[in-house]
């Protein structure tokens, strides 16, 4: 190999070398500076600006972003920040936060170390160390795919719609925090209000519009045996024991006793030395239950509810045994609200809101939270979470944009396939 050969080379492969160790440089100067403000912040989290701040400041981002595109690529660092080399170690580095962030327990940071309550790492996703490497990211992100806005070319067009959707998804994402509100609505049956409040109860405001509950109504599923101890303070059941459902007529066996279901009441009140059926909301589901312990041949019979808070619980005690047959809470199937919003000159209109099953009002979602849990079916009010996140439209347009870039890599692969099939056949 000449001489000339070599330098070539060596001009080739020395740039590409210190674009890498400067790319590293860059990502650890900058966690150690994120680490240090958080330090100095008492491990504060970082905050967005709100609207309309947070809009200006992605315009005024966007628009540079344009400019680099068309003018900036013939400075060096620009072609730094928006080259592979220093998109393989921001790559690298954002993911050691996101490890971080995976690998430490979500608590209140009580139980952490100091430094890492500092570090702000208690709650990593809103840490300033976290944060600057998800800003490092976008920038390098940004910049790739602003450079080749110099050179239009229609193959590149899916790597421009993915990247772009990526970095306004992500870009959006950040800013939206603190716009984003989430309140809960308190309402009772028959009664109307457009007060909200945070879950802890430290922060109120009101609705643009009122909301009025008609009706709250609430399905289980079958109900099932527990095992609970002799003092009927605490189960006992055990993962990998049989799962019996309290159904007439079920029979099952658990740590040496069959149990058969004798007569099964989706709802039923005290009467004498049992329970009768009733369809009174404040009734809960009780069973008669047969027990045959399968050593001794010893059988006992008895009744078992889960109760509420009108009638108490009862269970059977297994004689012998360290613990009572007891009924386990049923799990709600299916709660919704019958409401109507009441809106300033409008008419009133009526609307169901239930689980996954969100309405949207004024820039407003309204979805099913809670209900009142110790009365059960006879629950007579409900919990509506109220959420306002102006920023949907954007990050659905992200998340768009990336769904038609993966769209476009899809179809050239199905095109390159089918030229290759075409070009063997010939």
């Amino acid at each position: 190999m000449s001489s000339v050969v070599k330098k070539q080379l060596q001009e080739k492969t020395h740039p590409v070398r210190s674009d890498y160790l400067i790319a590293a440089a860059i990502c650890v100067s900058t966690s150690l500076f994120a680490c240090g403000l958080s330090i100095y912040q008492d491990g504060a989290p970082l905050v967005a600006p709100p609207w309309p701040t947070n809009a200006i400041l992605l315009v005024l981002v966007s628009a540079w972003l344009f400019f680099i595109g068309l003018k900036g690529q013939r400075f060096a660092p620009t072609r730094l920040l928006g080259g592979l080399p220093f998109a393989l170690c921001v790559i690298a580095h954002f993911f050691l936060w996101v490890l971080v962030a995976g690998i430490l327990p979500a608590s209140d940071g009580s139980q952490l170390p100091e430094i890492v309550r500092l570090l702000g790492l208690s709650h990593p996703i809103t840490s300033i160390p976290f944060n600057a490497a998800l800003i490092l990211f976008l920038l390098n992100l940004g910049l790739a795919t602003a450079g080749r806005l110099t050179k239009l070319k229609k193959a590149r067009l899916k790597f421009y719609v993915s990247h772009g959707g990526m970095w306004l998804l992500i870009a959006a994402g950040l800013l939206s925090s603190s716009d984003l509100e989430r309140w809960e609505l308190i309402v009772s049956e028959g009664n109307a209000t457009a007060q909200v409040s945070r879950g802890d109860g430290s922060e109120t405001r009101y609705l643009p519009f009122g909301v009025l509950l008609s009706d709250f109504s609430i399905e289980f599923f079958t109900t099932q045996l527990t095992l609970v101890d002799i003092e009927e303070k605490v189960i006992i059941w055990q993962k990998g024991e049989p799962l019996i459902d309290l159904e007439t007529g079920n029979t099952s066996s658990i740590r040496g006793w069959e149990v058969e279901v004798l007569r099964s009441f989706p709802g039923a009140l005290p009467q004498g030395d049992g329970y009768q059926a009733s369809d009174s909301p404040y009734a809960p589901p009780a069973v008669k239950l047969r027990a045959t312990h399968l050593a001794s041949g010893k059988t006992l019979e008895g009744w078992t509810t889960c109760g509420n808070d009108q009638v108490p619980t009862q269970t059977i005690l297994a004689e012998g045994s360290d613990f009572r047959f007891a009924m386990a809470l049923p799990r709600p199937k299916r709660f919704a609200s019958e409401i109507t919003i009441l809106k300033s000159g409008d008419e009133p209109y009526s609307v169901t809101v239930e689980v996954n099953k969100p309405i949207k009002i004024d820039g407003w979602e309204l979805n099913q939270l809670s209900y009142d849990e110790t009365a059960g079916k006879a629950s007579r009010w409900s919990v509506l979470e109220a959420v306002r996140d102006p920023w949907i439209p954007i990050v659905y347009t992200g998340i768009a944009l990336l769904a038609f870039g993966a769209i476009l890599h899809l179809l050239d692969r199905v095109i390159a396939k089918r030229g290759e099939h075409g070009g063997s056949k010939k």
